[in-house]
């Protein structure tokens, strides 16, 4: 049985964060590479202030090939929502908000809450009883 108290601790069980996000004009005309490029400012912008905040960690997806309602998913898992909050309020102050990166839409969501919240195994998983 699933503790209560700790089915919401986010340091044994992350929240998952998707940001639904859109290049601007102003990022695709830098150049990939060299010191003013998009790559450089990953490299001297976000990398620092991602390295700031352990308890947010992001990974990307490219999608514009496959949908017109962003060109790319930033994935937040997040174990501290201070050091979330923290990386957006710096992002904020970045070129990346709003400049480079329109932000379409931010979608919380803790997995597979719904079988915690019953006390039953998650959908889709091989149970013991199928597998032996």
């Amino acid at each position: 049985m699933t503790d209560a108290g700790s089915q919401y601790d986010l340091t044994t069980n992350p929240m998952t964060i998707f940001w639904l996000i859109k290049t601007t004009s102003d990022w695709l005309v830098l150049p990939p590479h060299g010191d003013n490029g998009r790559f450089a400012f990953g490299k001297n912008v976000l990398d620092p202030l991602l390295a700031r905040y352990p308890g947010a960690t992001m990974t990307f997806y490219d999608s514009e090939a496959f949908t017109a309602d962003c060109t790319d998913v930033m994935v937040w898992t997040v174990t501290s929502l201070r050091d979330y909050n923290g990386v957006v309020n710096d992002l904020r102050e970045t070129k990346f908000w709003s400049h480079y990166f329109t932000i379409e839409k931010i979608i919380p969501a803790i997995e597979n809450e719904y079988a915690k919240h019953y006390d039953v195994e998650v959908l889709g998983q091989p149970t013991a009883s199928l597998t032996a």
